[in-house]
């Protein structure tokens, strides 16, 4: 995309990275025009990833980016002396996302992210892209297969496919692409480096059979209401008393069971009198009701 403003002041290198000062990473001194031109290039070139994306509107502007923590890296080329073209733009940040596997574990993470990504048309199939990404991989030293992809066309996912192999989605359930070897990854990094940069996907699932509460298997329990215990933090002395109360409980249950409890002999009018005696508790019956 051609601009009428003069771009060799930020077009020294052919890929460019900026934050949300809308200035080069480095660079020292404030500079407003410098800025105003910068502004520029980001709102048009956020217009037209927009409409090649066919989003409603862009998710790249120069505004959006002065309230954001992201990195945008803006590649050029120079097809005269002192004239320069803005072929591609990619946007990254990180976010917080909520992450599912395949075995559908949830875990909470920060994740780098890809959130924009667009070459120029009349530049695409041309190796800039792969260019592009590849400058941006090396800088913050990460594989492809460790990002996120915010709501990717089917070329981006293609283009993926192509170049680092990945195909294997992992439904997030949300707008974000999240890979199989994402996980595979973190796993065997952390190993190797003896890290724990993935400790979040580690975790104790939140929801499903591992998460639920485990359910009261004490007679005692289930017949007379007491509260299972809620944190088991490894005290043997506790484990034992409980050990001892349920079995306590247990035994004076079984006694009951075997026990008619005789009532007072009454008379019943006629110069007869009869014991009267309560009806067993039948156990297996009243423990398959509570069920």
């Amino acid at each position: 995309m051609e601009f009428q403003f003069d771009l060799s002041n930020i077009a020294r290198d052919q890929i460019i990275k900026i934050d949300n000062t809308l200035l080069p990473v480095g660079y020292q001194k404030e500079d407003p025009e410098l800025q105003m031109i910068i502004s520029n290039v980001l709102d048009k070139m956020g217009q037209a990833s927009g409409i090649a994306q066919e989003l409603k509107s862009p998710i790249t502007s120069a505004e959006k980016l002065m309230r954001s923590d992201h990195i945008l890296y803006l590649m050029t080329e120079q097809t005269s002396p002192g004239h320069f073209v803005v072929v591609g733009l990619l946007k990254m940040g990180w976010k917080k996302l909520y992450l599912f596997n395949k075995k559908g574990s949830r875990t909470e993470a920060m994740v780098y992210c890809l959130l924009d990504f667009y070459i120029h048309e009349t530049r695409q199939r041309h190796g800039y892209g792969i260019k592009l990404m590849d400058y941006m991989l090396k800088d913050n030293q990460i594989q492809a297969s460790q990002l996120a992809v915010d709501q990717p066309t089917n070329k981006l996912l293609q283009f993926l496919w192509k170049y680092f192999n990945l195909s294997k989605l992992v439904n997030q359930g949300n707008n974000f692409v999240i890979f199989e070897e994402f996980f595979e990854n973190n796993d065997s990094a952390d190993k190797e480096t003896g890290s724990d940069r993935s400790s979040g996907y580690k975790s104790q699932p939140t929801f499903g059979r591992h998460g639920a509460a485990r359910q009261q298997d004490c007679m005692a329990n289930i017949l007379y209401g007491a509260k299972p215990t809620e944190t088991q933090n490894g005290n043997s002395n506790e484990n034992a008393n409980r050990v001892e109360y349920q079995q306590r409980e247990n035994k004076q249950h079984k006694e009951e069971h075997h026990i008619e409890v005789q009532h007072q002999v009454v008379d019943e009018g006629d110069g007869h009198t009869s014991n009267h005696t309560h009806p067993k508790l039948d156990l297996k019956n009243f423990h398959t009701q509570l069920w």
